[in-house]
């Protein structure tokens, strides 16, 4: 009978070691699992590092790394803009989870969910739980913030007092009731404003809103100044007016006319207009210092739309730093304007971001995921075929052979034929399923197309806006019609919108609208439309263009998001001698 017991301790200890053994196991390889999915995360190749998480909160027990799974997961989710599944994973973590370590950084996340799909109520009121249970100051103090922002911007006084009456816990309410007051003030209602700041001092005489509150009533002011009077735009342009003060910069002066008319067409019966303020930069620096002397601290100017050239943007905003104007190029392509100032916006994509659009269009859209590159090693080529390569391989794609050639030198046969010999010795599935040629100059397409054709190297050509100008299609009816490329203007001269847009303005200035008059015409409805939905004070309307707010253009689309480069661009085909749009292709971060 001893000798049995003996046994079953034994077999007991046996058994619970292995447990152990198991559970030592699997805790390793799920941390080898989250660190690799952390490292694919970190490299921005979402695709992969969401598989790697999932499976940890599917696939294995609650454990260790659960919670910061889920944390990556939303993350991921959200820059993906796959909203719903989102919603889900942050609803199941709260409910689930509601003392994690990771609860304020979810809360946080759930904000940036409401705000992208402009819930911004609901974003308010996430705020406001996460102050009345966060016990960090940072995050208070942080969360403060960014729902004093939201209220401020895009909530009526209605809307305050809503919120203001579902909540009772003494850290969040009077937060909200300071919130409501000042809103009450913008909306010019004085006596509910002091009504609900003397509740802040009788009520919560202790809150972290108190002294404020107590500012407010004893000098009873409109916190946002800029919220009375008329609202204009500065435009500057490089108009170099003559004697006369008529343009003699051609393409400024067009830009100028699509502005003029978009401003017209928005104030038509509106009993609130916004007004326009024109200057000529002349290129200068000289006047650009000049105007910004005279315009800079003028409060009813609520942003600048201009320069046009990339070198007189950079000088713009240089010079404008410190006014808090934003300012909005519709044509400069340089690349590294955005990192100038923060207030910038560059509604024409510079040439690297057109590189990386092109590579999302190619990988999710085409499903191409084995590339060759062709590209010039003179002017702008490398850069894109860069920007290319860098952001496909990044997605997941490969790129099998790259090659580069002399612009103008008609010399195509050597990177052409090498492309060729890869091709032939790569078996399926990883042949190559296209070839991305961005031009650095037009009349090196013919050149191309002839050596593909005489080499059999019958590709899908995905290319840049050079193509558009380019010759030669038609010795080469094969290649030509496999042809895809990405440009940041296309007219539909047969979408009816457009044709009556463009009797509309011929009646006015007796011509047809060119390129130049829609860059002005489509960025000035795009902030006559953002001005009109909002009070317009400078830090409402930025806020306004970070929410990626849409504007349909003729030219193109416009839209923005935390690196204030327009996501948008064409996507043209070329099909038996005629141009197509395939879309205006919105892409990713």
């Amino acid at each position: 009978m001893f000798k049995n017991f003996s046994l079953s301790i034994l077999a007991l200890i046996f058994f619970l070691f292995s447990i152990s053994s198991l559970a030592q196991v699997n805790q390793k390889k799920i941390d080898t699992e989250f660190s690799r999915a952390v490292k694919l995360y970190d490299a921005r190749e979402f695709i992969s590092a969401l598989s790697g998480f999932e499976k940890i909160i599917n696939e294995y027990d609650l454990n260790s790394k659960t919670t910061a799974a889920y944390f990556f997961t939303i993350k991921i989710l959200i820059e993906k803009k796959e909203y719903e599944g989102a919603w889900k994973l942050i609803t199941e973590f709260l409910e689930n989870y509601p003392s994690s370590k990771y609860t304020e950084e979810i809360r946080i996340l759930f904000v940036k969910l409401n705000l992208d799909n402009y819930e911004y109520y609901d974003a308010l009121k996430e705020i406001a739980f996460l102050i009345a249970r966060t016990k960090s100051i940072l995050y208070r103090l942080d969360a403060k913030d960014i729902g004093e922002k939201i209220a401020r911007n895009y909530l009526s006084s209605s809307d305050l007092k809503k919120l203001s009456d579902s909540f009772t816990s003494d850290k969040v309410k009077p937060y909200l009731l300071l919130l409501l007051a000042k809103s009450y003030f913008k909306e010019k209602e004085r006596e509910n404003a002091l009504v609900t700041l003397s509740q802040i001092l009788q009520k919560y005489p202790s809150s972290e809103e108190s002294a404020e509150a107590k500012n407010l009533y004893d000098n009873p002011i409109v916190p946002d100044e800029e919220s009375g009077g008329k609202s204009y735009i500065g435009v500057l342009l490089p108009l170099q007016n003559d004697e006369n003060d008529y343009p003699t910069s051609a393409a400024a002066d067009e830009i100028l006319q699509g502005v003029k008319f978009a401003v017209a067409e928005f104030n038509k019966g509106r009993d609130v207009k916004i007004g326009i303020i024109i200057r000529d930069t002349k290129n200068n620096e000289d006047e650009i210092n000049e105007i910004r002397n005279e315009l800079g601290s003028n409060s009813s100017i609520k942003v600048i739309l201009g320069p046009i050239f990339s070198n007189e943007v950079r000088v713009t905003i240089k010079t404008f730093n410190g006014t808090n104007l934003l300012i909005i190029s519709p044509t400069a392509t340089d690349n590294d304007l955005t990192a100038v100032s923060e207030n910038f916006f560059q509604a024409n994509p510079p040439l690297a971001v057109r590189g990386k659009i092109m590579a999302q269009y190619v990988f999710f859209v085409e499903n191409k995921k084995n590339m060759a590159v062709l590209n010039s090693i003179d002017g702008y080529s490398p850069l894109i075929a860069a920007s290319f390569i860098e952001e496909f391989e990044k997605l997941g794609g490969t790129i099998k052979v790259k090659e580069t050639y002399k612009s103008n030198s008609f010399s195509l046969s050597e990177p052409i034929s090498r492309i060729v010999a890869v091709d032939i010795l790569l078996e399926a599935p990883d042949t190559l399923q296209g070839i991305y040629i961005p031009l650095a100059d037009k009349v090196d397409a013919t050149a191309i197309l002839s050596q593909m054709g005489q080499d059999s190297l019958y590709l899908p050509i995905f290319g840049n806006q050079d193509w558009f100008s380019a010759r030669g299609f038609e010795s080469a009816p094969g290649l030509s019609n496999m042809l895809t490329f990405s440009s940041d203007y296309f007219i539909d001269f047969n979408d009816n919108d457009y044709q009556e847009f463009s009797e509309r303005f011929s009646k006015v200035y007796g011509k047809d609208p060119g390129r130049n008059v829609l860059y002005g015409y489509d960025v000035a409805k795009y902030l006559l439309t953002v001005m009109a939905n909002i009070v317009p004070g400078r830090l409402a309307i930025k806020n306004k263009i970070l929410s990626g707010m849409v504007s349909n253009g003729y030219h193109n689309n416009i839209s923005f998001d935390e690196n204030r480069v327009n996501r948008f661009l064409n996507i043209v085909r070329y099909r038996d001698g005629v141009f197509e749009l395939i879309e205006k292709f919105h892409s990713g971060n």
